[in-house]
């Protein structure tokens, strides 16, 4: 008998006579190769579970976040604030101009009889009523022989108006709102300086504490 025959007998034998053990050394590789592949599979994928209160959602490439909100944008449907109204004056009355301003040069007073400056554009009308020229905050209401009477409207970007020569200052007092537009009084001849005139609105303007040409800003605009 050959040496390779005899050893192949023996390791017969030795299967043999150890088979019980084999089997058990098999089975514990076969649980250890399945426990392997269950932590490599666990490991490698990405933890999808949930609990009761949340729900995955996917996300959005634009930039929409979970529930309809956009992030870093507004909302279409949200309303902007106005911009800032734009400052005009109007026409403080539907009439037209009898004296113009003169800050540098002299004008005839037929009630002084005398060659004065004027600071202001005098205005008649049919109706005689006065306007707003501009929204504003009424700052004096008064009357003096030289102005008659008188009221002077605070506007926005530091200018002034002051209307004189009225028939009366009404109800209004210091500190009223008072919008673009509004009446607030009729035309006479009270201002003393200029009663010759007869019934007329003495107009002013001030920028500033300056006084400038009414009709530089004034817009034509009948009430």
């Amino acid at each position: 008998m050959s040496k390779f025959s005899v050893a192949m007998k023996r390791f017969g034998g030795f299967l043999k006579r150890n088979a019980f053990y084999f089997l058990i050394v098999l089975c514990i590789a076969s649980v250890a190769t399945v426990i392997a592949l269950a932590v490599t599979r666990n490991t490698s994928s990405p933890d999808m579970s949930v609990n009761d209160n949340q729900t995955l959602q996917p996300e959005d490439p634009s930039g929409n976040t979970p529930g309809g909100e956009q992030s870093g944008e507004e909302d279409p449907g949200e309303q902007q604030p106005d911009s800032p109204k734009q400052l005009t004056f109007n026409m403080p009355c539907n009439g037209s101009l009898t004296v113009e301003y003169a800050h540098d040069e002299l004008v005839f007073s037929s009630t002084l009889d005398q060659w004065a400056v004027h600071m202001g554009i005098d205005l008649v009308s049919d109706d005689l009523n006065v306007y707003a020229a501009a929204d504003g905050k009424i700052s004096e209401v008064g009357y003096d022989e030289l102005n008659g009477y008188y009221i002077a409207i605070e506007h926005e970007e530091g200018y002034v108006t002051k209307y004189k020569s009225l028939e009366n200052t009404g109800d209004f007092k210091v500190g009223d709102s008072v919008e673009q537009g509004k009446l607030i009084g009729k035309m006479s001849d009270s201002q003393g300086e200029e009663m010759e005139d007869g019934a007329h609105l003495h107009f002013e303007m001030y920028k500033d504490g300056e006084t400038i040409n009414p009709l530089d800003k004034l817009v034509m605009n009948e009430k």
